[in-house]
């Protein structure tokens, strides 16, 4: 009789832990679904920012050429680039021209061909150097949480 209890309380207890086995990869799948949700929809809005930002910078291009504050051209040499502004050098090594021996650059070249030899998009790139200037408080000096700064130091 005794054995009859015991072998029912055990095939209770297998039965508990099979149901709660069964519950636990339930669970599991749901948080694995609403983890991939999660990160589907912060990669979107992630692309929605990016976008924004892009078209952003297209309309910043846009007033500087409109009010003809656009100082900065293409066409410019890096050599006239650089001495136009003191912090001008940091702006071009914030998007990676000039500042480590792979994106050198010749200051005889146009902005222009810089841009195209190291794969840089030349409109946000005209848009900081002009906003630099247009920006600059009187001092030639612009605050630096309005400068794109490089994530290395540059020692002269």
């Amino acid at each position: 009789m005794l054995t009859y209890i015991a072998l029912t309380i055990g095939l209770m207890g297998l039965f508990m832990a099979w149901r709660t086995g069964r519950k636990n990869s339930e669970l599991q799948e749901r948080i694995a679904q609403v983890n991939s949700r999660v990160y589907n929809l912060r990669r979107e809005m992630q692309e929605s920012q990016e976008k924004a930002e892009q078209e952003l910078i297209a309309l910043k291009f846009q007033l500087l050429k409109a009010q003809g504050e656009l100082k900065i051209t293409p066409e410019m040499k890096m050599q006239e680039i650089v001495a136009v502004h003191p912090q001008a050098q940091q702006v071009l090594a914030g998007f990676h021209l000039g500042g480590c021996s792979s994106c050198s650059f010749d200051p005889r070249q146009s902005l222009g061909e810089v841009a195209a030899v190291n794969g840089r998009e030349l409109e946000p790139i005209l848009v900081a150097l002009n906003s630099l200037i247009v920006e600059s408080n009187g001092n030639g000096f612009v605050s630096p949480e309005k400068l794109k700064t490089p994530n290395i130091q540059l020692h002269f």
